[in-house]
């Protein structure tokens, strides 16, 4: 029988930010709470961007479907760096700017169990973005977006960690931003991922709704605040093996944030992110460092 693989969304998961969820061996293509203070960031001015997220994610718990501990000997380390390209265009549709980004992952996954340990270090799956954004004034903006996460890192069903998925998803997100440069700062995202089949295992992972969120105050340059994110799994995993449960999972993380800007286009930050609980998937702990601006 071939091996249920963990795979690295249990880096991108883990580190894009943070988590991986239930689904197959409890994977995502997208990192809960990796959006922090960027959900929704989308600049008011045509241009490039950048954004690299470098990400360590460590865990030596796995949950049940109640959020019990299962007793068994696990660890997980996952560093990734992520480098992220948005391009605002001059194309306006009616109020809207049309605005599109990529999403590249590089990753080192370790896993070790009493079953198997493996590593591995790869690039990850990539995820294109096509999206409009709205700036009602100079504090708001309210972002939509179509992510489509593509099956482009390696993966071997008979692997025990692999830096990719093996399947593809479609991922629609609306974002808010509300940014006063003396005061307030809040970033919202809220995703569906809806996963096609991983034609290697015959296995379907269920649609899963993951909320991003950040809260802070600006202090001149600097801004101190909180990051996390709550994920919830609406429908069942579909395939071989799956729980009676369905395999959902839920998850939930805080923890604390500090921003500094050079300028209004240049700045790095840090996060930690505390798992407070989770229902079929690791627990752990994901420390973030990111670096914005434009070219």
């Amino acid at each position: 029988m071939r091996k249920r693989t963990v795979t690295a969304a249990a880096a991108i998961g883990y580190l894009l930010a943070g988590q991986g969820n239930a689904a197959e061996n409890g994977n995502t293509q997208y990192a809960p709470g990796a959006s922090q203070f960027y959900a929704g960031a989308i600049p008011p001015i045509e241009g490039l961007f950048f954004l690299s997220q470098t990400s360590h994610f460590s865990a030596d718990r796995v949950n049940d479907g109640s959020g019990n501990e299962i007793p068994i000997d696990f660890k997980v380390r996952a560093t990734a760096e992520t480098l992220r390209f948005l391009y605002v265009s001059d194309v306006h549709i009616g109020d809207a700017t049309l605005w599109g980004q990529l999403v590249v992952p590089l990753l080192n996954l370790e896993l070790d169990s009493r079953f198997a340990s493996d590593d591995r270090f790869g690039v990850a799956d990539i995820t294109a973005t096509l999206g409009l954004a709205w700036h009602p004034d100079r504090m708001q903006t309210f972002a939509f977006g179509i992510d489509l996460a593509m099956p482009t890192g390696s993966y071997d069903a008979d692997r025990f960690a692999n830096p990719g998925l093996n399947h593809w998803s479609i991922q629609p997100t609306i974002a808010y931003k509300f940014f006063d440069p003396l005061g307030l700062d809040i970033s919202l995202a809220s995703r569906l991922i809806f996963n096609t089949e991983n034609p290697a295992t015959d296995y379907t992972s269920g649609t899963e709704l993951v909320i991003d969120y950040a809260v802070g105050w600006n202090i001149g340059n600097v801004k101190i605040g909180a990051t996390g994110y709550y994920l919830k799994q609406l429908t069942d995993d579909e395939g071989p093996g799956v729980a009676p449960d369905g395999h959902r999972g839920e998850g939930f993380a805080v923890g604390p944030s500090f921003t500094y800007s050079f300028n209004p286009g240049m700045q790095v930050s840090a996060s930690w992110q505390h798992d407070v609980f989770a229902k079929n998937r690791a627990q752990g702990d994901a420390v973030w460092v990111n670096f914005a601006t434009k070219f």
